[in-house]
């Protein structure tokens, strides 16, 4: 069944490999590393209003990421995702650079006739949540002003995930759900994130995969934070993500990713669309 191979190899590609109900087999490893960039003027504020303030200044965020698995045993995959270097900037503000939050931890498979897994991820602060960018050119008293515009959230979260995925016994075809729980600290909300995609296999080279995803906040009282620390970010999401099979161990990835107006609306976000490009190497 090579296509079930193929299936289970387009599944580690994805930094959603830890909402999925597959893991490595022992001793497999896979890296990828992948630029994204996002760019709009069109602020939801905690209440889900649109903020005529942000019409025509753009904020801006690009990021070079790495994700890494590995095989502990047939059923136990160690997790991990860097954002190694983030860049935030509005229109109006230079851009400032730093290292994001470090995910790790590991997915538990619980059954692998019907692939259903459990993951622990811990999110850890590299930084204490402050990046000051300052503005362009000064205010009528002749001072620069500086805002904060932070590549890290400052806070320890923890990340639970159940995962359940099919496929097709040619496996050209596959779906996955998954519902997530985060637990944050610093006195920040809790949140919940569910979604579910589906993938298809063309021309023996390229996977072609649909997504939808959708976060709540647990809690109506959010914090008055920067608007980077998600506190009370609410937002569905779709993505349409392309894999294409260099080799037997080289794929190019790409991914589209906007935000969608329905399931739940978008709170305390910039609304547009993201672009990212990657390379994954697999053993």
């Amino acid at each position: 069944m090579k296509y079930f191979g193929l299936a289970l190899l387009l599944l580690i590609q994805i930094s959603s490999f830890a909402q999925s109900g597959w893991v490595r087999n022992k001793g497999g490893y896979f890296v990828q590393g992948s630029v994204s960039a996002f760019s709009s003027d069109k602020y939801y504020n905690v209440n889900g209003e649109l903020q005529s303030s942000a019409a025509g200044t753009n904020f801006n965020t690009y990021a070079f990421k790495l994700y890494g698995e590995y095989g502990i045993t047939n059923r136990l995959t160690g997790l991990l995702n860097l954002p190694l270097i983030k860049s935030n900037g509005l229109s109006t503000t230079e851009n400032v650079y730093g290292v994001g939050d470090l995910r790790i931890g590991a997915k538990y498979q619980i059954t692998k006739s019907i692939p259903f897994s459990f993951s622990v991820e811990a999110e850890i602060p590299t930084g204490k949540g402050e990046n000051l960018a300052t503005h362009k050119k000064a205010n009528d008293l002749g001072i620069r002003e500086q805002i904060n515009l932070p590549t890290t959230d400052g806070e320890f979260n923890v990340w639970s995930t159940l995962a359940l995925s099919s496929s097709t016994k040619s496996g050209k075809y596959y779906g996955s759900i998954f519902t997530s729980l985060n637990l944050r600290t610093e006195g920040l909300s809790h949140q919940l994130k569910s979604g579910v995609e589906i993938g298809s296999f063309w021309f023996d080279k390229l996977w072609v995969i649909g997504k939808l995803n959708f976060q709540e906040s647990l809690s109506n009282d959010p914090e008055p934070v920067p608007f980077l620390y998600g506190e009370g970010s609410e937002f569905t999401t779709y993505a349409f993500t392309a894999i294409y099979k260099l080799n037997q161990h080289f794929n190019l990835t790409a991914e589209y990713a906007d935000y969608a107006g329905f399931i739940t609306s978008q709170k305390n976000i910039y609304d547009g669309a993201s672009f990212s490009i990657g390379l994954a190497l697999e053993y």
